[in-house]
């Protein structure tokens, strides 16, 4: 009684060793896989920046000739390095977020540019750099006052991972040292 091995399986081992399918893997992953790999990772965003802290405070704003209630939003330099922060904007408000039609709106991106204040008091850079221990202000306005509730809200570890936001999402691009991060917090 013999033995054979299936003919298939034996011209399938030989074609692989004779087209040296291991190298052509290793040429596929070369140059597909790993430069997909690298260009999610770069384009990844993270929840936050070590050092660079964001706080909210109520505040006032007027656009126009109306006054509205507003959401004052300081960022603080705490990194040790220096801070370039640039392309703020507010996405994804919730209906307990509400934003008066006053504000301006990017209509296709469904989001709100914000600008920092300047010298001279009034929003209008789009970047800020911020030396160690100093910090930069701008402002969102809100068809309500919140409640304080807002103000001290932490959202929990779970919405983070599953980037569940309760009041808005706040997107920034910040350039710390030599390191640039592509931040989305989710409120």
């Amino acid at each position: 009684m013999t033995t054979e091995n299936p003919s298939w399986a034996f011209e399938a081992w030989n074609w692989l060793r004779a087209n040296d399918l291991p190298n052509w893997l290793a040429l596929a992953f070369t140059a597909i896989l790993w430069p997909l790999a690298l260009f999610f990772w770069h384009r990844r965003r993270v929840q936050s920046v070590p050092g660079l802290e964001v706080h909210f405070v109520p505040g006032v704003i007027t656009i126009g000739a109306s006054s509205h209630s507003a959401v004052d939003i300081r960022v603080t330099n705490h990194t040790g390095s220096v801070a370039y922060i640039s392309g703020v904007r507010i996405k994804d408000c919730s209906p307990s977020f509400a934003v008066p039609i006053d504000a301006a709106r990017h209509v296709a991106a469904n989001s709100y540019h914000l600008k920092f204040i300047s010298p001279s008091g009034s929003f209008e850079l789009r970047e800020v750099t911020l030396q160690t221990s100093t910090s930069a202000q701008t402002c969102m306005p809100i068809a309500a006052p919140l409640s304080t509730e807002f103000y001290a809200h932490k959202t929990p570890w779970l919405a983070r991972r599953f980037r569940h936001r309760k009041y808005f999402v706040l997107e920034y691009t910040a350039m710390v040292g030599t390191t640039r991060y592509s931040v989305a917090t989710y409120y």
